[in-house]
C-alpha cells in the first residue's frame, strides 16, 4: 500500500494532462490511445503544486493527509482553469495507470465547477469529454468536443479525441475530416494512424495495413522521397500504432503478425491495459491459453482481465468452472445495479462464452450483443454481435448487421464466416 506523491512526477504532468485526451480509445476503458509531444497544452508549464507533500492520487491504504492535500488543490483549482486542467489531467492519467475508476470521479469533481459555467475553456471541455467517453456517453462527448473545437480550432487533442469517438461508434465518415485535419496540421503520425483506422473500416483494409506497415518500419516518405518524420514517436504513440496495426491484422486473419505487434506494444507500455487485453485475445484465439493467463497476470485485475482469465482457464480445463467466474459475475452485477453501461461488451462475451441453455439463453445473449453494438462498434463488438446472430439464428438481427456491413464496407474474416453461418439456417 502506497501513495503517489508529486516528487518525480510534477515534471511530466503537462504531458499526462494532454495525453489523456489521446489515451482515450478504450478506451477504453479506456482505452489506450496515443500521446504526442507536439500537442501539449499550448506550451503550458509543468504542474507545480503549492504543497510539496501534495499527493496526486491516493491508492488503497494511503494516509488521510492525501485527502487534505487534494482538498487544498481542489479549492485553488476553482479559480484557476490551468490548475484545474492539470489537476484533472493528472488524476485521469493516474486512473488509467492504477485502474482505479474512482479517480475518474475525482477528476470530474475538479472539472464540475467550470463545466457548469456558461463559458468553459476548451481544454476543460476536452478533459470532460474524455471522462464521458470513458463512461461510453459518446454523444455527449461529441457535443463537448464540438464546442471545444469551435472555441479552439487548432486543438489537436480535441480533433483526435473526436475522431476516436466516431471510430469507436462506427461513424467512420465523420471521423475522416478530423483525421485529415491532423495530417494537415503537421501531426502526420497520429493523422496517418487515424486515417488508417477509417480506411480499414470502409473497404480498404489492405491499404490501411500497408500504410501502417510503412509507418512502423520507418519508411514513410513524402512526395520528394524524404522521410516525413525528423524523430520517432513516443513509446505510447508507437504502442498505439502497433495496436491499431494488430487490430487490422486480426481482421485479415493474420494472427501471428498481430501477436508480434501486440507483444512489442506491451513491452513499450507495460501498464497499458488495452494492449495487454488485445494480446491475450490473440493468444486465446491461437489456443495459447497458458500464455494468455501469464499476460493477464496483473496486480489490479480489471473486469476485462478477469473475463479473459476466466475464458482461458475454462478452455484449458474443460468441464471445470473457473474460480474467477463468480468474482467476475459479482463485479458485473454491481456495475449493472449502479446503472452503469460501460461493461456491455464484457456482459455480452460472458453470455456467449457461458451460455444459459435453450432459446431464452440465446435470445438474452443476442439482446446484450445488440445493445452493445448500438453503443460501440470496435472489432470485438462487431464480432460479438455476429456471433450472437449466428447462435440465435434471428432474421431481424441478421438483416440489421448485414445492412450495416454493406453500408460501411467493413471487412473481417471472422465476421464473414459468422455471417455465412447465420445465413445458412
Amino acid at each position: 500500500m502506497r501513495r503517489v506523491v508529486t516528487e518525480g512526477v510534477a515534471a511530466s504532468l503537462t504531458a499526462a494532462v494532454w495525453a489523456v485526451a489521446r489515451l482515450a480509445l478504450a478506451v477504453s476503458a479506456l482505452a489506450v490511445s496515443p500521446t504526442a509531444e507536439a500537442s501539449t497544452a499550448g506550451g503550458a508549464s509543468a504542474f507545480r503544486p503549492t504543497d510539496p507533500d501534495f499527493v496526486v492520487a491516493e491508492l488503497p491504504g494511503g494516509p488521510s493527509g492525501a485527502r487534505e492535500g487534494f482538498a487544498r488543490q481542489f479549492e485553488l483549482s476553482r479559480s484557476d482553469p490551468q490548475l484545474a486542467a492539470r489537476l484533472a489531467g493528472a488524476l485521469l492519467e493516474q486512473a488509467r495507470i492504477s485502474a482505479q475508476p474512482q479517480l475518474y470521479g475525482r477528476a470530474e469533481s475538479v472539472l464540475a465547477p467550470w463545466i457548469a459555467r456558461p463559458t468553459v475553456p476548451a481544454p476543460l471541455l476536452t478533459l470532460e469529454a474524455t471522462i464521458l467517453q470513458q463512461r461510453h456517453e459518446f454523444a455527449a462527448a461529441i457535443r463537448l468536443l464540438d464546442r471545444a473545437i469551435a472555441q479552439d480550432p487548432r486543438s489537436g487533442q480535441a480533433h483526435l479525441l473526436r475522431a476516436n469517438v466516431h471510430i469507436v461508434t462506427g461513424d467512420y465518415e465523420h471521423a475522416r475530416p478530423d483525421c485529415a485535419w491532423l495530417m494537415g496540421s503537421g501531426e502526420q503520425w497520429t493523422g496517418s494512424v487515424c486515417i488508417a483506422q477509417v480506411l480499414g473500416s470502409t473497404g480498404q483494409l489492405e491499404r490501411a495495413r500497408a500504410l501502417l506497415e510503412r509507418l512502423t518500419a520507418g519508411d514513410a516518405v513524402d512526395a520528394s522521397g524524404r522521410k516525413q518524420f525528423d524523430r520517432g514517436p513516443t513509446a505510447e504513440v508507437l504502442a498505439w500504432t502497433l495496436s491499431v496495426r494488430a487490430d487490422l491484422a486480426v481482421r485479415a486473419g493474420a494472427l501471428p503478425e498481430a501477436e508480434a505487434m501486440l507483444t512489442r506494444a506491451v513491452a513499450l507500455t507495460p501498464a497499458g491495459d488495452y494492449v495487454r487485453l488485445a494480446l491475450a485475445d490473440v493468444l486465446i484465439a491461437r489456443n495459447r491459453l497458458a500464455d494468455a493467463v501469464n499476460v493477464l497476470d496483473t496486480t489490479r485485475p480489471s473486469v476485462g482481465v478477469l473475463l479473459r482469465r476466466t475464458i482461458a482457464q475454462s478452455r484449458a480445463h474443460a468441464g471445470r468452472t473457473p474460480d474467477s467466474l463468480a468474482d467476475l459475475e459479482e463485479r458485473l452485477n454491481v456495475s449493472a445495479q449502479r446503472g452503469e453501461r460501460t461493461h456491455l461488451r464484457e456482459e455480452t462475451r460472458l453470455a456467449l462464452e457461458f451460455p444459459h441453455d435453450g432459446t431464452d439463453g440465446r435470445q438474452a445473449a443476442l439482446a446484450r450483443a445488440r445493445d452493445n453494438f448500438n453503443v460501440q462498434r470496435e472489432t470485438e463488438d462487431i464480432r460479438l454481435f455476429a456471433r450472437a446472430v449466428a447462435v440465435a439464428r434471428d432474421p431481424a438481427a441478421l438483416a440489421m448487421l448485414k445492412d450495416w456491413l454493406q453500408r460501411s464496407h467493413y471487412e473481417d474474416v471472422i465476421v464473414n464466416e459468422l455471417m455465412r453461418s447465420g445465413q445458412s439456417s
